[in-house]
C-alpha cells in the first residue's frame, strides 16, 4: 500500500514526454499512453481503468499531467475535453490536487490554442472544486490560473 504523493501521466497517441517532467524528481509516477492509433475516447477508458487500478493499490494520486497530442479535430477535442473533467473530479474526491495540460510548442500554434481553449474551458470546475490547474507550452514556464499549493512535480535536473 502506498501512501506517498503520486503523479500519473497520461500521453495521447504520438505526444511526446514532456521534457520538463523529469520522473527522478517526480515521486511516484504512473503512466497512461496510447500506443495504439485508435480512436481517441479510447484513452478515456484506459485511464479510467488505470486510475481505479491505482485507487485499489492505495496509491494517492495529487498531480496529473495530461500530454496532447496536439490534434484538433472535433473526437480527440471532445475526448480531451472528458479526459481533463475525468481527471479533475479524480482530483477534487481524492482531496485535491494539481492538473497540468501540456503540449510541445513544436506543434504549432492551433495545438496551443486547442489547449488554451480546454484550459479556459475547465477552470472554473478547477476553481470551484479548489484545484490548481496550469497548461504548459513546450519548456516554457507553466502559466496558472490558481497558485500551486502541492508539491513541485517538476524540477530541474
Amino acid at each position: 500500500m502506498r501512501s506517498n504523493p503520486a503523479t500519473l501521466v497520461v500521453i495521447e497517441y504520438s505526444a511526446s514526454w514532456p521534457r520538463w517532467l523529469n520522473p527522478a524528481h517526480a515521486g511516484d509516477v504512473a503512466v497512461v499512453a496510447q500506443h495504439y492509433e485508435g480512436l481517441p475516447s479510447d484513452l478515456v477508458t484506459q485511464v479510467a481503468s488505470r486510475v481505479t487500478r491505482l485507487n485499489q493499490a492505495g496509491w494517492q494520486v495529487d498531480a496529473v499531467v495530461l500530454v496532447s497530442n496536439g490534434r484538433s479535430d472535433p473526437d480527440s477535442s471532445a475526448a480531451r475535453s472528458v479526459l481533463a473533467r475525468g481527471l479533475l473530479a479524480h482530483l477534487k474526491s481524492s482531496g485535491g490536487g494539481h492538473l497540468t495540460l501540456c503540449v510541445s510548442e513544436a506543434l504549432g500554434r492551433r495545438a496551443t490554442h486547442e489547449l488554451s481553449t480546454l484550459a479556459a474551458a475547465v477552470e472554473s470546475v478547477a476553481r470551484a472544486a479548489e484545484l490548481s490547474l496550469s497548461i504548459r507550452i513546450g519548456d516554457e514556464a507553466p502559466i496558472y490560473s490558481r497558485p500551486v499549493l502541492m508539491r513541485e512535480i517538476a524540477k530541474a535536473g
